[in-house]
């Protein structure tokens, strides 16, 4: 017989399915995602240390100042002879300092590098690899040889050695790379239209591949979303997937107004849907530039604190639970990877609404700091309220 103590509890429960129900996006958030809070801006890592794993100082700080982080090809390489060894090693580090941290591992998804264990067996099946349509080796950089996805023996390759990293391995998850590189328009004239929808197809599956070996409970990232003059590439790929990158934003040809703006919906877009989404902002130079790369690393520290309020209110207006900021000049660990700014540390509160976008300027409340930013200028207000 039920008392009134039983029908109450049975009550919250039905209410409690009824929400889940009717709140898809709060209903389709895993327990997997890191924890997250509005207190200070949310930020995460990615990078690689070839030199070998992170010192004991340097990993306890990313264990406490994040709860995200990929690590890159390469890892450990001067310790390790193989990626996947070094990733594996550092997520067990990471995980003893933060058990609830995501380490996620970079295995990119159309660019076969030679520092994993993995390629060794991907150099032993030629009809792997993928040719234009005139028979030729389609080699990024001419040396970079690309995996064709549309050949169902080198998904199942690839996403055999996801399983092994991540259901297998210390991982809690995958960051597929370069989906901008193998959806590019320009790749039809490359490959022909038959090829190119057949690879297209072939993207797909290998995000539904990953999903089934790897299991619901870890994560699949990718990236990502891409905005340049000459394309748009949104949030694309919402399915069996769980986090997106935004890689370049606000450089490398995407630093227009047009285009930051439309990442910023984009990243709006996805977040709202229940995503988590990572931007991946740069200080106005980059890895690439020789003579920045020259610079002191005191003087590059310098130009990205005087350079910061204006990627980090991009962010801002855009972002949801679960978004997640980087803010740096590179991939290597020593491009600032580790660098900690003051505006990380200060308090932001929940968002008190959406951004308001009048002409190309954006503003947005938090409870504790007021945002503005104008795209077109590129001048930011970060005003932090007492």
């Amino acid at each position: 017989m039920l008392n009134m103590k039983n029908i109450d509890k049975i009550g919250l429960l039905v209410l409690g399915v009824i929400f889940a129900f009717s709140n898809p996006v709060e209903a389709q958030i895993k327990k997997d995602y890191p924890a997250f809070s509005w207190d200070k801006v949310p930020v995460a890592f990615h990078f690689g240390k070839r030199s070998g794993l992170m010192t004991k100082e340097e990993a306890k700080f990313v264990a406490e100042h994040s709860g995200f982080v990929c690590l890159e090809k390469g890892h450990g390489s001067g310790q390790f002879k193989f990626t996947e060894e070094g990733i594996e090693k550092e997520a067990q580090q990471l995980k003893k300092l933060n058990p609830s941290m995501k380490v996620i591992f970079y295995w990119n998804t159309f660019l076969d590098y030679p520092m994993y264990k993995a390629h060794e067996e991907y150099e032993k099946h030629p009809e792997w690899w993928l040719k234009t349509k005139e028979d030729e080796l389609d080699l990024k950089n001419g040396t970079i040889k690309r995996y064709d996805l549309s050949n169902p023996e080198v998904r199942n390759w690839w996403t055999d050695v996801a399983k092994k990293a991540i259901a297998n391995g210390s991982s809690d998850g995958v960051f597929m790379d370069a989906f901008p590189q193998v959806v590019a328009s320009g790749n039809k004239g490359l490959w022909g239209e038959e090829k190119y929808n057949a690879i297209q197809q072939g993207l797909k599956e290998i995000i539904k591949e990953t999903r089934e070996k790897i299991g619901n409970d870890k994560l699949v990232v990718y990236n990502g979303i891409r905005s340049t003059p000459q394309s748009k590439i949104g949030y694309d790929f919402p399915d069996y997937t769980d986090a997106v990158m935004v890689e370049h934003f606000g450089n490398f040809n995407s630093g227009s107004k047009e285009c930051m703006l439309a990442d910023i919906q984009a990243m709006e877009k996805a977040g709202k849907s229940g995503k988590i989404v990572v931007l991946k902002t740069w200080p106005g130079f980059t890895f690439i530039e020789p003579e920045a790369m020259k610079m002191p690393l005191a003087e590059k520290r310098e130009i990205a604190q005087k350079n910061i309020t204006f990627p980090l209110a991009c962010f801002l207006v855009g972002a949801q639970k679960y978004s997640y900021i980087i803010y740096n000049w590179g991939y290597k660990i020593e491009d600032g990877c580790l660098d900690w700014y003051p505006e990380f540390d200060k308090p932001l509160g929940n968002p008190l609404g959406d951004a308001v976008l009048n002409g190309w300027e954006l503003s947005r409340e938090f409870e504790h700091l007021s945002v503005w930013v104008n795209l077109e200028t590129k001048e930011a207000k970060l005003d932090w309220k007492e």
